[in-house]
C-alpha cells in the first residue's frame, strides 16, 4: 500500500543515519553583548568536576523521546540509552508509530555498530569509516550525556570569559587535525550545567547541542535541541529527556547479533 511503502522509504532515508546523528545535533542563538574577563573560575569548575566524576563513576540510563519527520510524515520514536561510564553508550530506539523496536546501537571508543531493525541491515566499524561523521565517541559522548569532557578540566583566562548578563561562561578549545583548525565553544550557566556546546570542523561541517530545563534526577537537562550542518545540508531534532537514574541490576547484552542482517556502509 502506498502508506507501507512511504514508511519504508521514512526509515531506509532516516534510520541509520539518524540513530548517529541524533546524538550531534542543535540549534543555538547568537547573542551580541559585551564581555569581560575574569581570572578566578574555581567555583564553576569545582561544580563542573563534581558532575563530571558522578556521571563517570556511575552508569546512567536514559529514557527519551522525539520525533523525526520525513516528506511531511512523522514518527514518533523512544528509546534508552546506558552510559557506561565514558567508555561505551548503548541505544535502543522504538517507532511508537510502528509498535517495534527499530534500532540499537553500541558505541565504544574505538569502533561503532548500529542495527536498522525494520530494513534488516547494520554497520560495524570505526568513526573514520562513516565518512560524513567527523567527530569520534568522546564528542558524541559529550553532546548525548551533556557531560563536558576534557582530558583535565581547566577554566582558565585566556580561553574563558564571563557574560554577567547572562551569567555564563564561555570556554573556547582550538583542535588540531592534520593540521587544520577545528573549534569548540561550551557555555556552561552560573549552576555549573553544559548549557551549549558546538563543533565547527576545519571544513565547515557544524553540530550544536542546546540544553535546557536541568529538572530532571543529577544534574541531567530535560530538553536538548540538537543540529547539524554537514555539507551544507541541516538536520534538527528536539529530544525530550523523561528520565534519567543510576541503573541498578541486569544490563543489557553489549554483544549485538547481526548475523540476520545485511551490512551497509556509509
Amino acid at each position: 500500500t502506498e502508506v507501507t511503502n512511504s514508511m519504508k522509504k521514512l526509515f531506509r532515508e532516516s534510520i541509520l543515519s539518524s540513530v548517529i546523528l541524533l546524538f550531534l545535533f542543535c540549534s543555538c542563538s547568537k547573542t551580541h553583548i559585551s564581555s569581560r574577563q575574569i581570572t578566578d573560575f574555581s567555583g564553576l569548575e569545582a561544580k563542573v568536576r563534581k558532575q563530571h566524576d558522578f556521571r563517570l563513576s556511575n552508569i546512567l540510563k536514559i529514557k527519551f523521546k522525539t520525533v523525526i519527520e520525513t516528506n511531511g510524515r512523522e514518527n514518533k520514536l523512544t528509546g534508552r540509552i546506558f552510559s557506561f561510564s565514558d567508555t561505551c553508550l548503548y541505544v535502543s530506539v522504538m517507532s511508537t508509530s510502528l509498535g517495534i523496536e527499530v534500532a540499537q546501537a553500541v558505541l565504544k571508543s574505538d569502533s561503532i555498530t548500529i542495527i536498522n531493525k525494520y530494513e534488516k541491515t547494520y554497520f560495524s566499524g570505526s568513526y573514520a569509516d562513516i565518512k560524513e561523521l567527523r567527530s569520534d565517541f568522546k564528542a558524541i559522548y559529550s553532546f548525548l550525556t551533556s557531560t563536558y569532557l576534557s582530558d583535565s578540566i581547566s577554566f582558565n583566562s585566556s580561553n574563558t570569559n564571563y557574560q554577567p548578563n547572562f551569567n555564563r561562561f564561555i570556554v573556547n578549545t582550538t583542535l588540531l587535525e592534520n593540521s587544520n583548525k577545528s573549534f569548540v565553544t561550551t557555555i556552561f550557566d552560573g549552576y555549573g550545567n553544559l548549557a551549549s556546546t558546538e563543533y565547527k570542523s576545519y571544513n565547515g561541517d557544524i553540530f550544536r547541542a542546546i540544553y535546557s530545563n536541568f529538572a530532571l534526577s543529577y544534574g541531567f537537562p530535560a530538553e536538548m535541541v540538537l543540529t547539524s550542518v554537514v555539507k551544507g545540508s541541516k538536520s534538527e531534532y528536539k529530544i525530550l529527556f523523561e528520565n534519567v537514574s543510576v541503573a541498578n541490576g541486569n544490563l543489557p547484552d553489549l554483544n549485538l547479533k547481526v548475523d540476520r542482517y545485511k551490512r551497509v556502509s556509509f
